[in-house]
């Protein structure tokens, strides 16, 4: 059996490792990496994600700016209103899933939620303590006679009176208080009135008003988040596991048991879209957007793309949402409120959702039509201020940063038969707004940074084997046909001359064989 030759077994080798590098680096290496990547970003019990999503291990930044009306009087006089924001208002936001429920069959996860503030005045604006006085528009006094006016306005004399009764007569529709009695501690409303409408008014505020403090059958408190913080939400979500299909991890299937919302006149606007928004799944594409629900606002905001980013190196998507505009746009329509007209760009009224008229826009109206602002004075929208956005990796799924921002409007509207609302201008009132969100933490970032520099190391060693392996076989082939190509020739012989001993060799050669009789040819 003929040896191989060196070039041959250089270019053989070199084949195999191109085939073994393209096979198992290019091919099956990228395929059980994404494998991995799924079944690892699951909500399996027992697992690292499903830990952290059952109980975030860091604080959720959460600031509140509170507008401050200057010239109440002058609004009750039909006077447009001077906005003073104050803030931000600085709190640390504990989330924590708890009475969880596995469908295994399914594929589901049921859980309520728990919630907690804690306020930290070393994060709040410079000199900000929570005492501070503000005026600002009062839910009850503004909602209860816009409610009726749109719905029963032959009851607006019994609101009017019920008012006067509760409020004793007040000079306009606004509380003044602390923030932090207005935030948290709650404002008081007092039932202590012998006046029939008044009393009717509070009969009905302590069996349906759920959103407020019973500090005894007659006296009531009134806060922003006091109800919430601290206590387990009453309210179930259900969301897929993402064990059996990974791009389904996190989807809302269901809220209080329901598998569609009934806020809203169309099937089309009460499906639930999107996660929960404390997970995503990974490898989404970039053109498919982030969804998620948000149930304060019995809805699903969809966050589309708008740059690529770079993140410590990494290339990251930024995501923008808004609200879009009932009032053209026909999927959006079933958001209009209830016997009114629809709200233009940028706004989303909570009617049908929470039973008050609040309405929720972008802070300081921004990305809304320019009308609602020039109803009051003091707003500067700006998009890096006051903008939804959501900046994400999408391998992974993971959130590297999000600002999720909500401001909470009343419409203020002239009711003639309400002593409090009869001259008020027409405007949408800013009350507060919110920016809920957070940059992911340094030792989340530090591992998430780690995963690429590895895959980017991978990426270069395979290259760089690749184009050993070419090179390789480029070389054995070069080597093997040179080598086959080469022949062993004998130095031709030159024409012989007169006098070259050679021809006397020749002739002394035929000299003897003619002594020998042996014949030879002469030519």
């Amino acid at each position: 059996m003929a040896k191989m030759r060196v070039p041959t077994k250089v270019f053989i080798g070199s084949l195999v490792v191109f085939v073994l590098i393209v096979v198992v680096g290019f091919i099956l290496m990228p395929i059980l990496l994404k494998n991995k990547i799924k079944s690892n970003l699951t909500l399996k019990p027992g697992g690292d994600v499903r830990a952290l999503y059952t109980k975030v291990p860091f604080a959720i930044d959460f600031r509140v700016y509170v507008f401050n009306i200057t010239n109440p009087k002058d609004v009750a006089n039909g006077d447009s209103p001077v906005l003073d924001e104050v803030g931000p208002f600085y709190f640390e936001e504990w989330k924590e899933k708890v009475d969880l429920i596995d469908d295994v069959e399914n594929d589901e996860l049921t859980y309520k939620q728990r919630i907690s503030w804690i306020f930290r005045k070393d994060l709040s604006a410079p000199g900000l303590t929570g005492e501070e006085i503000v005026t600002m528009g009062h839910p009850m006094m503004i909602a209860m006679p816009v409610m009726v006016s749109r719905e029963k306005p032959a009851m607006l004399n019994l609101v009017n009176k019920a008012i006067n009764a509760i409020f004793k007569n007040p000079e306009y529709p606004f509380v003044t208080a602390p923030v932090m009695d207005i935030l948290f501690r709650g404002v008081v409303i007092n039932c202590t009135v012998t006046d029939f409408a008044g009393k009717a008014v509070c009969t009905q505020l302590r069996t349906e008003a759920k959103d407020l403090e019973h500090v005894s059958d007659t006296i009531f408190k009134f806060s922003f988040f006091g109800m919430k913080n601290g206590s387990v939400d009453e309210h179930t979500l259900t969301v897929k596991r993402g064990i059996k299909k990974s791009h389904d991890v996190g989807l809302v299937v269901a809220y209080d048991g329901a598998k569609e919302m009934t806020a809203w006149p169309t099937k089309e606007c009460n499906q639930f879209v999107g996660t929960d928004s404390t997970i995503f799944p990974p490898f989404m594409t970039k053109e498919e957007g982030v969804a998620a629900y948000a149930p304060d606002l019995c809805r699903s905001l969809i966050a589309t793309f708008d740059r690529e980013e770079d993140y410590r190196g990494i290339t990251v998507n930024k995501y923008v949402a808004t609200f879009g505009d009932m009032s053209t746009d026909k999927a959006l329509q079933c958001y209009c409120p209830a016997n009114a007209s629809c709200w233009k760009q940028g706004l989303h009224d909570l009617t049908r959702c929470v039973g008050a008229p609040i309405v929720t826009s972008m802070p300081h109206f921004y990305d809304a039509d320019p009308i609602y602002a020039k109803m009051v004075r003091g707003l500067h929208p700006n998009v890096h201020d006051h903008g939804i956005s959501l900046i994400f990796e999408l391998m992974t799924g993971t959130p590297v940063s999000g600002k999720k921002r909500l401001q909470f409007n009343l419409p203020l509207q002239p009711i003639p038969k309400v002593n409090v609302m009869k001259n008020v201008p027409t405007a949408l009132l800013p009350l507060l707004w919110v920016e809920e969100g957070a940059d992911l933490p340094d030792d989340f970032a530090k591992q998430l940074i780690g995963i690429f520099k590895m895959l980017k190391i991978i990426k270069i060693v395979k290259i760089i084997i690749l184009l050993l392996s070419i090179l390789g076989m480029c070389v054995g082939g070069f080597l093997h046909f040179k080598n086959r190509d080469s022949l062993n020739v004998t130095k031709p012989v030159g024409p012989i001359g007169k006098n070259d001993s050679r021809l006397n060799a020749i002739s002394t050669v035929g000299s003897a064989q003619e002594d020998n009789n042996v014949p030879y040819n002469k030519y």
